[in-house]
């Protein structure tokens, strides 16, 4: 009886160290596509702006005339 208990005790553990290497690996891989889809759409907004500056720049221009 205490064999099996020990057995079944054994298992669990083993299967609970994979759930939690998975849960590590998932957030890990989350956290490398998160910051690169920061990056890309930091990209993107510093484009945004430095446009609408280029815009709000030329709009002074063209009324200084």
């Amino acid at each position: 009886m205490m064999s099996r208990l020990e057995h079944w005790l054994s298992q669990e553990s083993h299967n609970y160290m994979l759930i939690a290497a998975a849960a590590i690996l998932f957030f890990a891989v989350k956290a490398v596509i998160g910051y690169y889809t920061f990056r890309h759409y930091n990209r993107q907004l510093k484009e945004l702006q430095a446009k609408i500056e280029l815009l709000l720049q030329q709009e002074q221009h063209n009324t200084s005339k």
